[in-house]
């Protein structure tokens, strides 16, 4: 009976810590993903004018600023989605073990077809 608890309180543990890795994974995820998106926002903020409308003058932004501004945010927003896929890589022994199954193989038909 007690090694039956013994085996169930550890399949319990481990359920749990990975639980603790998807939700540290997700907060992690959606953290950057906000950072990013508020840095576009304010990009789309810097370019509109007091009625919704693209400005075209600016005393306290130039317009190459807000141009490169607004397309470097844009840029972080796909840059953000393409990490996302690293992110969960890197954060899960699962993932990090295939990914590597993957390389090895394909650097052995890389090598043995020389």
């Amino acid at each position: 009976s007690s090694g039956i608890n013994a085996e169930y309180g550890a399949k319990k543990m481990r359920v749990y810590k990975y639980q603790i890795r998807v939700a540290r994974t997700a907060v992690v995820v959606c953290t950057f993903f906000v950072i990013c998106y508020i840095i576009f926002e304010t990009a789309v903020i810097l370019v509109l004018d007091d009625h919704g409308e693209f400005c075209q003058n600016s005393e306290r932004f130039p317009m190459s600023f807000r141009n490169k501004y607004v397309s470097y945010s844009h840029l972080l927003l796909f840059i953000n989605s393409a990490l996302n896929v690293l992110i969960y890589g890197l954060m899960h022994r699962s993932v990090r073990a295939q990914v590597s199954k993957i390389v090895c193989c394909s650097k052995t038909r890389l090598g043995s077809s020389s």
